[in-house]
């Protein structure tokens, strides 16, 4: 007979493998009806957790899986080098792979690695995982024990700790600070106009031309697409 999993009580009362785990740990924020309902299915079903998987994914393994869209962007580069610098100084190693912008690269890379074989991950989203709004594979490696850290490129709706830089103000101070300079035709130029951090410093560059009093211009903003501005990455 085929052993009951907490996957398998998770589809059977259309659930996430989160809650099954909260409701037979009896957590307070799973409501009593579930709690119950649950309970009884995996004692009813002769439920036992996978000790083995749990001892293995609470071995320290010293190494973190670092995930970035590209390495042919001198920020992301850089941002490698200060992870692997702090990693080493900390006794740590660094497993680091190249989504390439895919969603299903990133999901593959993901699912690889959450083997035991690593502590957690550090990562910025790829662009198709944004725009397809597809985060399953994120929720899934942390309701099953490895913890994501993300940065820049990040989804604000999964649970996990983030680090991001502050683009509205930021481009709105770049606005201000060019206008006290003397500046009068200040431009916008982005390469990431689809995505959530180029949305925000395109509002921040339209709120700093309104505090400064400058009329917004369409004719200074230019996006450009990701396909022309690949080729000059590579050089």
């Amino acid at each position: 007979m085929k052993k009951l999993t907490i996957k398998d009580i998770a589809k059977e009362f259309n659930v996430s493998i989160s809650t099954v785990s909260k409701a037979l740990n009896d957590s307070y924020e799973i409501s009593q009806a579930t709690k119950d309902k649950i309970q009884k299915y995996a004692k009813e079903n002769n439920y036992k957790p996978n000790f083995n998987a749990l001892s293995l994914k609470n071995r320290s393994t010293k190494t973190i899986g670092v995930i970035m869209p590209t390495m042919l962007n001198y920020f992301f580069a850089q941002v490698f080098k200060g992870i692997e610098d702090a990693a080493n100084k900390n006794g740590y190693k660094v497993i680091t792979c190249i989504s390439n912008q895919s969603h299903n690269k990133e999901a593959e890379i993901i699912e690889m690695l959450s083997n035991g074989s690593i502590d957690g991950f550090i990562l910025s989203m790829a662009k198709e995982t944004e725009l397809k709004n597809d985060f399953k594979h994120f929720n899934e490696t942390i309701e099953n024990g490895t913890p994501i850290v993300m940065f820049d490129r990040v989804a604000h709706s999964i649970d996990c700790d983030k680090v991001i830089a502050d683009d509205y103000n930021g481009a709105l101070n770049t606005v201000e600070f060019l206008h006290k300079k003397g500046h009068k035709k200040i431009a916008f130029i982005s390469t990431m106009s689809d995505l959530q951090i180029g949305k925000q410093r395109f509002l921040g560059y339209k709120k700093g031309l309104e505090n400064v009093g400058l009329p917004f211009n369409d004719d200074l903003v230019v996006n450009i697409l990701e396909k022309d501005y690949k080729k000059y990455e590579k050089k």
